[in-house]
């Protein structure tokens, strides 16, 4: 895990510059916590529970996996990293301010980023202690190799590759996107190229978000009170699903254009590049935000494979433990049990069609865009309730 002092990923991420991006992006981050925990707030002592203690674990979890422990203290950092996760997962419960007005957005919000930040945690503890016991490798090999003329792998001019900053950045900032997936713009004319292309990306993406945005504003909110589903309500489910596509590659090529731009650096999109190519269901689901469907694969369909179960029960559990995840910001915020009940069962069932194209071998872009359009409903309906 450590590198020699050229390589560019290692050292860029340690930067000045990247240390500056990166202080700034956590501290903004918090802004509309404050604001909306201001405006949902019955009470000063509410609107500092509100606004500090999520943001409390989360620099406790960072204590957590940027400071190394000393020598027989793995077990000691491996509880408070766990005691950090808890108290992630746990606190937009506790606050009556998340449960209410403005402060829904905090509580849901808190309570998926929970989810990340937590699996994040423990991968970068992983990987500390991966580092922490090549380094005792390294110097148990020096000790035996006393008077070889190399220098150890721990002498000063060797940049650890998983420096704080680095670390920083994936716990606390911009931490959806893969880990190890980065590479280095080497020449001028290659970061200009990168970083000018995903500039015109993110800008189109955030037109998308605004258009989206401004078509459910004009649209009529008292079409919420309505029985059935009728036009308006498929326009703005139409245009909740466009909210949330958009917010996604906002978000996402907003992180690759930072990146780029001050840190030279080429990261890899949280969707796959056959994403909208996509002629299965399938094909769909694998495209579509690539670090969860590792983590889901990793940590759900392949020890399950590995227990014997059918890939269709391994399968419809992925999509169970998926939409649990997604389902649970809205218990956590008290949310009706319909809402809760929506969220689930979208991607539940997600596994009708992927059965049906599997028997029936269907293919094609507009049977999985006309699946997608006809199961949005289930995903957008709980959000734009949760959030009116």
């Amino acid at each position: 895990m450590e590198t020699e002092p050229d390589d560019p990923i290692a050292e860029r991420y340690e930067s000045p510059t990247a240390m500056t991006l990166g202080l700034i992006v956590f501290s903004s981050s918090f802004l509309g916590l404050f604001v909306a925990a201001a405006l949902a707030s019955h009470s000063m002592l509410e609107f500092l529970a509100a606004a500090l203690l999520w943001p409390a674990c989360l620099l406790w979890l960072n204590w957590c996996v940027l400071v190394p422990g000393r020598q027989g203290q793995r077990q000691r950092r491996r509880g408070e990293t766990v005691l950090g996760c808890v108290g992630l997962f746990l606190a937009p419960v506790c606050v009556e301010a998340t449960r209410r007005g403005p402060g829904r957005i905090i509580g849901i919000s808190e309570s998926a980023a929970a989810i990340l930040c937590s699996v994040r945690a423990l991968q970068l503890l992983m990987r500390l202690e991966a580092v922490e016991d090549e380094a005792d490798e390294a110097a148990a090999a020096a000790a035996a190799a006393c008077c070889s003329q190399e220098r150890s792998p721990n002498t000063p001019g060797r940049t650890p590759a998983w420096g704080r900053w680095r670390r920083f950045y994936q716990m606390a900032c911009l931490s959806w996107h893969d880990m190890d997936r980065v590479k280095a713009l080497d020449t001028p004319r290659e970061h200009r190229r990168h970083y000018q292309s995903t500039l015109k990306e993110l800008l189109l993406a955030a037109l998308g978000l605004a258009a989206c945005a401004l078509a459910l504003h004009i649209l009529p909110s008292n079409a919420f009170a309505s029985i059935g589903l009728g036009m308006v309500k498929l326009l703005i489910c139409g245009f909740g699903a466009g909210s949330v596509v958009f917010g996604f590659y906002t978000f996402d090529r907003g992180y690759l254009f930072l990146l780029s731009y001050f840190n030279k650096l080429s990261v890899h999109s949280i969707f796959g590049p056959g994403l909208w190519q996509s002629r299965t269901i399938k094909d769909f689901w694998r495209q579509w935000n690539l670090p969860v469907q590792r983590m889901l694969l990793k940590g759900v369909f392949v020890p399950l494979r590995n227990m014997g179960y059918s890939k269709g029960c391994c399968g419809f559990l992925v999509f169970l433990a998926s939409g649990l995840g997604h389902a649970w910001p809205f218990w956590c915020v008290g949310a009706p049990s319909w809402q809760t009940a929506m969220m689930l069962l979208f991607f539940v069932t997600q596994v009708i069609p992927l059965q049906l194209e599997s028997k029936l071998q269907i293919q094609g872009r507009a049977w999985v865009y006309t699946v997608e359009v006809l199961l949005s409903p289930l995903f957008v309906w709980p959000l734009l309730h949760a959030f009116a």
